[in-house]
């Protein structure tokens, strides 16, 4: 295995931790939602190493997340959900721009957190997705912003300060 490869695959685990982390011990619940900053270790996996990367990274820390913190039966189809998470990232993200990161937001919490996860909700729960879309819309209206200036403003921050301090 060359160096390089070494260092991504360190990196990864490391923003693989930082997923757990922030999603699953620093987020804020609530009754109607869950406010977590995963999706930034993610983001950043996506910008420094592409969406395959991001992707594994995004399934990876779903997976484990379920299995150290589980908040009932682990579901493949979250994990299938955050691997998207990890391709959009890697896809819009792997050349900078701040209209890339809106648009990765955007994406992100509309297609994977509203639509495909509420999705997944509906199948194991039993419920109707029409009306699970109209009380996640909530979550949509909070996490938007939330990724937004995370991703247009934080990671920028962290990209910048990784590239005056050598390559990762």
């Amino acid at each position: 295995m060359k160096s390089s490869d070494i260092k991504k695959t360190a990196v990864s685990g490391l923003l693989i931790a930082l997923d757990v982390l922030f999603t699953r011990v620093l987020a804020i619940n609530t009754p109607v939602m869950k406010i977590g900053l995963g999706f930034l270790a993610v983001a950043l996996c996506g910008a420094l190493y592409g969406p395959v990367w991001a992707a594994v990274c995004g399934a990876l820390g779903d997976f484990l997340g379920s299995l150290i913190f589980p908040t009932g039966a682990y579901f493949p189809g979250f994990t299938l959900t955050a691997a998207i998470t990890g391709l959009i990232f890697g896809f819009l993200l792997k050349k900078y721009s701040v209209g890339k990161a809106l648009t990765a937001a955007a994406l992100n919490v509309v297609l994977v957190t509203f639509l495909a996860n509420t999705a997944m909700i509906a199948y194991i729960s039993g419920a109707e997705y029409s009306k699970l879309l109209g009380t996640r819309a909530v979550q949509i209206a909070v996490m938007l912003p939330v990724q937004a200036v995370a991703l247009a403003v934080i990671l920028p921050v962290i990209m910048k300060g990784i590239r005056r301090n050598g390559n990762i």
